[in-house]
């Protein structure tokens, strides 16, 4: 940033632009944000227009506004129409709504079409992702006609790894890897090498289903097409790439008791902040309430052995842990598909299993810590045996508990169609806590008073 700031100083726009030359777009993309505005103005006019939409997509929206404001109409257009068009949907969508429609306004006729027909589609459908540009081919060409029509078009498309063959209705019939065209003989027939079987996304389809895909079927392309197996256009491995990182955040934000974050961290505004979090925790603060109610029913028991209520952050902790680890394991089993619904009841059945032996671990554990501690005399009771006995079984029954809770959770919300990570966790601890209390209390009513 210093070298680019003083050459900006001397006008030295010639050495600017070599210094620049062979740099990884993503890499000027973090120059410019760091740069003050007026500079980074001045260094993203020099770059060639082909790199400048390269660079322009990894900015973030705040600085591709500033920036448009800064370049103007013209050089604005130009960079927005050296995007590819999947990206060029994605930056247009993420700006200001008036200068998104300014830009595509300004936008020639083709390119227009192009991009408002993905921006038609939802931004959680496939078809926000796909791009047009590929390289289709047709059954009855010969393998030499192929690529000689690869070589003329393949240069404009977004990649050639895969080719797609279609009938004279642009319907989808199979795809081929470029390997296969290379190593043919040129005389052969396209139809010749194909095997009618082959994977497509319908542009409908939620966008996470082709992060599934592309994992399952170890692509770096999927076919995009209509009700009507239409080719629409494809969706590519880095854009995939980037879905699976928005989901998987989105998933640990929520699975920590928040509403996803829209922005990343440091550019999420304050309000923005305390709304995320906050609504979540105050419903989990109300939710505690009932351990007063819980702990008021008790109060006379706990003042007969006043040595249960040392105990409780443990009984508590092991309660929240074993429910958050159960819900947390399935919610990322139905993320993968590993499961399904009618799996209940054999996930139940494992989890009492896995329960009763961590349990009985736990209660064990627990039982030595109270003789331990009355022995060393850091918590001293004539009744220490009992109440280790008491902690031991309560532990041992919150866990199964917690595990039936923590796996269950996730399964009914998936069902009625709710988002299995929402607050699945932060919940099923809130939950724990209020029914480890009531579980520990009866147990030492029982053992104990």
């Amino acid at each position: 940033m210093p070298e680019v700031s003083e050459l900006i100083a001397r006008r030295d726009f010639r050495a600017l632009r070599e210094s620049l030359t062979g740099v990884p777009p993503a890499d000027v993309a973090d120059l410019l944000t760091d740069l003050p505005l007026e500079q980074a103005a001045v260094t993203f006019r020099l770059l060639p227009r082909d790199e400048a939409g390269d660079v322009f997509a990894e900015l973030d929206a705040d600085l591709q506004t500033d920036l448009i404001d800064q370049l103007g109409d013209i050089r604005s257009r130009q960079a927005i129409e050296a995007l590819e068009p999947d990206d060029r949907a994605r930056v247009l969508d993420e700006l200001p709504t008036e200068v998104a429609t300014r830009l595509i306004a300004s936008l020639s006729p083709a390119t227009r079409r192009e991009t408002q027909a993905i921006l038609g589609y939802d931004y959680e459908m496939v078809g926000r992702l796909m791009t047009p540009d590929y390289v289709r081919v047709r059954p009855e060409w010969t393998v030499a006609r192929a690529l000689e029509h690869i070589r003329k078009f393949g240069r404009d498309a977004e990649t050639v790894h895969w080719i797609f063959v279609v009938d004279s209705k642009q319907r989808l019939v199979d795809d081929l890897r470029i390997r296969q065209l290379l190593v043919a003989d040129p005389g052969m027939q396209i139809k010749e090498l194909m095997d009618d079987a082959f994977q497509a996304l319908d542009a409908h389809e939620d966008r996470e289903e082709a992060v599934r895909m592309m994992a399952r079927y170890d692509r770096t392309a999927l076919p995009v097409i209509d009700s009507r197996g239409v080719l629409l256009g494809i969706v590519t491995h880095d854009d995939v790439a980037d879905v699976a990182e928005e989901e998987v955040t989105e998933d640990i934000q929520k699975q920590a008791g928040m509403e996803a974050l829209d922005k990343p961290y440091m550019q999420t505004g304050l309000l923005e902040m305390v709304k995320a979090r906050g609504i979540w925790l105050c419903i989990l603060l109300i939710l505690q309430v009932a351990t007063i109610g819980v702990l008021d029913m008790f109060q006379s028991h706990l003042a007969q052995a006043a040595i249960l209520v040392s105990f409780i952050p443990l009984i508590i902790s092991s309660g929240g842990n074993t429910g958050t680890q159960a819900a947390s394991l399935l919610i990322r089993a139905i993320s993968l598909e590993e499961i399904e619904h009618k799996d209940w009841a054999r996930i139940i059945a494992r989890e009492l299993r896995t329960g009763l032996v961590l349990g009985a671990l736990l209660g064990v554990l627990a039982f030595a810590i109270v003789v331990t501690l009355n022995a060393a005399g850091i918590v001293t009771d004539v009744r220490a045996t009992r109440v280790g006995l008491t902690i031991g079984l309560s532990i041992l029954g919150i866990v199964l508990w917690g595990v039936t809770i923590g796996s269950m959770f996730p399964i009914i919300l998936d069902r009625i169609g709710l988002d299995p990570a929402t607050i699945s966790s932060p919940l099923v601890a809130t939950l724990m806590d209020v029914s480890g209390l009531v579980i520990y209390l009866a147990c030492a009513s029982i053992l104990i008073l």
